[in-house]
């Protein structure tokens, strides 16, 4: 149909420009009336003359155009059927490569669903193992919490049993062999009976001492007896004492040949005396825990007492060949000993021991488990070891023997002697000898270390109490889930002393042993309140279950950006305490304008800006879990904000250094709006004359102007002014007045 019209449609074309000159010529002329119309006449025949060739050529266009477009149409068509042809072989390859992409991947899917099978297998059967391995570790860790459990139940049978028995007890009687070492004061004090007059030419009179004593070592060799609380002590004790005295006396003495005397002033002559005794102690005592004590007598034999002097005397001669008394200088003593110290044997002391057992501190402990570790136990007060285990202990005391009999045995002799009429001492005496009944009691004090060799007994050792634990674990109180991290101390109620060093607990909480009696736990954990609470082991062997629940600490966040931007801005917030009393200083980061902080509960707070550029900010916060957006003014153009912390020396206009952060403030300010501009204006009180606070404003105002341009600002962008007393705001009748006038403005231009 559509070719149909188009043949008609060609047809009429053909016709219109076949018999358009046909009725031309059939048409007659016109009879010519004037030149003039035949000249329009010929005009007009010229006129569709073109016309029709013009429509000739367009009918001839049309033809070629119909001509061109029916081969295009053609072609289009052999085109069409070329193409469907070669796509009825591409769909045909098409399916076949489909036919045998289906056959490969059925082929694939059947390797997969193999290999997956296979796969499944293998995890099925690492499965199995593992729950396998599980199954035998979670037997073996029953197994060993049921071996522990039954040993701490028997433990704790063993200790009630011991108890039980504790109601009639057998003391048992332990005997020990001692080296003890013994060091301290030592003094032999001699007690000079009054004055003395001797017989010949030898007088004494005025005679005086000053005791000093000296050092004293000891060893002695003892067996002890420990019987419940009673203590005996025997055996051998060494003692080698060293004491000096000094004394002073005056001695005359006549020369019978010329009439002349002698006057001798011994003013300090030293005496130091060595004594070594052995001696024989009878000790009784008791023992409370880890503390002791002895009193008795020791009976002691001297064995040997060298001595010696040192010394100067002054001599004064009284000749009746003169009329006043003359000196004949100092001498010194020469050290010739005479007479020997002797004593009474034997020596008693009275003596007395107070110590302590170090058994806790320096005595080997046993183990209590025979793994690689060879974990120890630590030893109580007044705890022994069986024999096999450990039998060497430790003491410390302070002893002091004081003799109660007079040992002095020195025959009566003078200080000192003279060979004929030898103006100087030729020997001289113990002071012992002064009068032959001076009284000697020897004092020894000092501390003492014991080793003790523990013979083993028959009698079985006490059984020591099994441990108490307590299970800690800390959790959220809201959740009940356990924390992650969280560390807990634990201290006893009543002493303080801690109990658990603060110790850091996971999800899987810790198990701690403890004494029986009531204590005071503390957990802390990040992002969470501290909580303290009391728990209480009540008897040994038992298992106390402390579980701690910790509430979430709020946390107080804000945001501060520019309002007209957007933008953030890293800015200092202070947080005020009940509207007055500083409290947090925050510090937004620059990235997103934020910071947070943990407040403390109850007080009410009250945050505060004061940011350089923008018009300051308070706020109540009405919830410490706040979540705060805070949005800033910034300075408009013609407005003024004071740079505050901005510190000049007195009278100078140098910048101290601790106005760095203020004028960083004001750089970063700058840096952020660089379309800013700036007049600084300085100001100052009315103290001095106008001319000088003028010219202080002013270099005070260009100081700053300098600062910033050495960091970075661009000079055309800062102006400078100072204009001194003139624009106050605050009264100058007070210090605090005038502090407040004394300030730098930035004005935005």
């Amino acid at each position: 149909m559509k070719n149909l019209f188009q043949n008609i449609l060609i047809a009429s074309v053909i016709l219109s420009l076949t018999c358009a000159p046909i009725a031309s010529y059939a048409m007659p002329e016109p009879v010519p009336a004037t030149q003039t119309d035949k000249q329009k006449a010929a005009a007009q025949k010229k006129k569709e003359q073109e016309k029709r060739k013009k429509e000739q050529e367009k009918a001839k266009a049309a033809r070629e155009k119909q001509k061109a477009a029916d081969a295009k149409k053609r072609e289009a068509e052999k085109k069409k059927a070329q193409q469907a042809k070669a796509n009825a072989e591409k769909k045909e390859a098409a399916e076949k490569q489909r036919a045998k992409q289906a056959k490969a991947n059925e082929e694939k899917r059947e390797e997969a669903t193999k290999a997956q099978a296979k796969a499944q297998a293998e995890r099925d059967k690492a499965a199995a193992e593992r729950a396998k391995a599980a199954a035998e570790r979670e037997e073996a860790r029953a197994k060993k919490e049921a071996e522990q459990k039954a040993k701490e139940e028997k433990a704790v049978r063993d200790y009630e049993k011991y108890q039980a028995n504790l109601e009639n007890p057998k003391t048992e009687v332990i005997s020990y062999f001692n080296l003890g070492l013994r060091a301290g004061y030592a003094a032999m004090m001699d007690k000079i009976n009054g004055a003395y007059m001797g017989a010949g030419t030898l007088n004494q009179s005025n005679a005086l001492q000053q005791l000093k004593g000296g050092p004293g070592v000891g060893i002695n060799l003892s067996y002890n007896l420990e019987y419940g609380h009673f203590l005996f002590e025997t055996g051998l004790d060494f003692r080698y004492l060293n004491s000096t005295s000094v004394y002073g006396f005056q001695a005359t003495r006549l020369d019978r040949t010329y009439g002349a005397k002698y006057n001798y002033l011994f003013d300090r002559m030293s005496e130091m005396r060595h004594l070594l005794q052995v001696g024989v102690p009878v000790m009784f005592g008791a023992q409370f825990s880890r503390y002791y004590f002895l009193v008795g007598a020791k009976i002691h034999y001297s064995l040997m007492a060298p001595y010696s002097q040192k010394g100067k005397y002054d001599i004064t001669v009284e000749d009746p060949a003169f009329f006043d008394p003359y000196g004949m200088g100092i001498y010194e003593m020469n050290g010739k000993t005479n007479a020997p110290i002797k004593f009474r044997q034997p020596d008693v002391s009275i003596a007395a021991e107070v110590g302590i057992d170090l058994d806790e501190w320096l005595q080997k402990q046993p183990r209590t488990d025979k793994d690689a570790k060879k974990k120890q136990q630590k030893v109580k007060a007044g705890q022994r070891l069986p024999f096999g285990q450990e039998h060497i202990h430790y003491r410390v005391a302070l002893f002091a023997e004081y003799g109660v009999l007079n040992t002095n045995n020195t025959p009566a002799a003078n200080p000192v002697e003279f060979e004929g009429n030898q103006v100087e001492v030729s020997k001289s005496n113990t002071m012992m000898a002064m009068n032959g009944n001076t009284i000697l009691n020897n004092l020894f004090v000092g501390a003492k270390f014991t080793v003790q060799f523990e013979v083993p007994g028959k009698k079985a050792r006490p059984v020591p109490p099994p441990p108490a634990y307590a299970i800690y674990s800390v959790v959220d109180a809201n959740t009940n889930e356990p924390l992650k991290v969280a560390f807990v101390e634990t201290r006893g109620k009543e002493s303080g002393k801690i109990a658990l060093r603060e110790k850091q607990i996971g999800p899987k909480g810790f198990r701690q042993k403890h004494a029986v009696g009531t204590f005071t736990t503390t957990a802390k954990a990040e992002g969470y309140y501290p909580v303290t609470q009391e728990f209480e082991v009540e008897k040994v062997g038992t298992t106390q279950y402390v579980t701690i629940a910790m509430k979430k600490r709020p946390v107080f966040r804000v945001r501060v950006y520019n309002k007209e931007t957007g933008m953030v801005i890293p800015a200092t917030i202070q947080l005020l305490k009940n509207d007055t009393t500083p409290a947090y200083a925050l510090k937004t980061d620059s990235v997103n304008g934020s910071a947070r902080q943990m407040l403390e509960e109850g007080p009410q707070y009250k945050l505060h800006i004061n940011q350089m550029g923008y018009n300051p900010l308070d706020l109540v916060i009405s919830n410490i879990g706040d979540s705060l957006n805070v949005a800033l003014t910034p300075v408009k153009k013609g407005e003024v904000f004071i740079v505050h912390n901005l510190h000049f020396a007195t009278n100078k206009t140098r910048i101290l250094s601790r106005s760095e952060q203020a004028l960083n403030d004001l750089y970063m300010y700058l840096a952020r709006n660089p379309q800013i501009h700036i007049k600084i204006v300085g100001h100052t009180d009315n103290v001095g004359k106008d001319a000088a606070n003028q010219k202080l404003s002013d270099g005070r105002a260009n100081a700053v102007m300098k600062d910033l341009i050495e960091r970075g600002i661009a000079p055309e962008r800062i102006q400078a002014e100072g204009r001194g007393e003139t624009q106050p705001i605050d009264t100058n009748d007070t210090e605090e007045g005038r502090q407040n006038n004394r300030r730098v403005e930035i004005e935005i231009q």
